[in-house]
């Protein structure tokens, strides 16, 4: 299997979110990584953002004051040209309230980095997987996912991508999931690093042996039907005729 199919459309290395929406959504994938038709972001993005950043810098040894600053800074940066409505307020209402409960967690020893890239091969795909990790700490890898309502169970694209993380690193792994009421810390074990590398390799075959069969971007759009009413889909539709007439 050769890396042509990827080239092709300009694409060096994949990603563990990328291979989730291919699997859920691939009309929606295509928008995102051959149209390049994304939005910018949401405040629920941003309040996760917020939340990761304050969470680092209680981590890192800072006050629950300092922390609380830091997350309304970054909300307030990645939010800073986005319109005034009830949606982005109500995001921002939950940053403490979700920023005190992530506090509530123990960590499992002294924070050793954030964002730690990890990059892993599925062979026999051309190109790698490549993630960016939240926490890392002595021993465990740790990946914080803010929520409204906390799951019962790991969700299986969150299992697929700390099984990633696991893969590349050869260390435990988990998530924390936190919202404005509680929070909950699932360890992703070995069957489960198992079952979510297998379908993290399936759709890198599968989408390998797509693009191979096109030949433009052109053809990848009209293949995939785009289902606009998915979480991840722009909130503003863009016909097909403008994006082949932007090139």
């Amino acid at each position: 299997m050769t890396a042509h199919s990827f080239t092709r459309f300009s694409i060096d290395h994949l990603s563990p979110s990328s291979l989730n929406l291919w699997r859920s959504s691939p009309g929606l994938w295509s928008l995102k990584y051959i149209a390049k038709v994304s939005d910018k972001g949401n405040a629920g993005m941003w309040r996760g953002t917020a939340v990761e950043d304050g969470l680092r810098h209680r981590l890192m040894g800072r006050s629950s004051t300092e922390a609380l600053a830091a997350a309304i800074q970054s909300f307030g940066i990645n939010s800073k040209d986005a319109e005034s409505s009830e949606e982005l307020q109500a995001e921002f209402d939950l940053i403490e309230p979700m920023l005190e409960q992530s506090a509530k967690w123990q960590p499992p020893g002294p924070l050793n980095a954030v964002q730690m890239k990890c990059e892993f091969f599925f062979d026999p795909v051309p190109i790698p997987v490549i993630g960016y990790l939240d926490f890392a700490f002595d021993g465990i890898d740790i990946d914080l996912k803010t929520t409204k309502a906390i799951p019962s169970t790991p969700r299986f694209d969150h299992i697929c991508q700390l099984s990633l993380y696991r893969a590349a690193r050869g260390r435990a792994g988990g998530v924390l999931y936190v919202s404005a009421k509680r929070y909950a810390y699932y360890d992703i074990d070995d069957e489960a690093m198992e079952i979510g590398l297998e379908s993290l390799r399936a759709a890198a075959l599968s989408l390998n042996n797509f693009l191979s069969r096109c030949e433009s971007k052109e053809a990848v759009l009209r293949s995939l039907p785009v289902d606009w009413n998915h979480w991840q889909a722009p909130k503003t539709k863009v016909p097909l005729s403008e994006i082949f007439l932007a090139g």
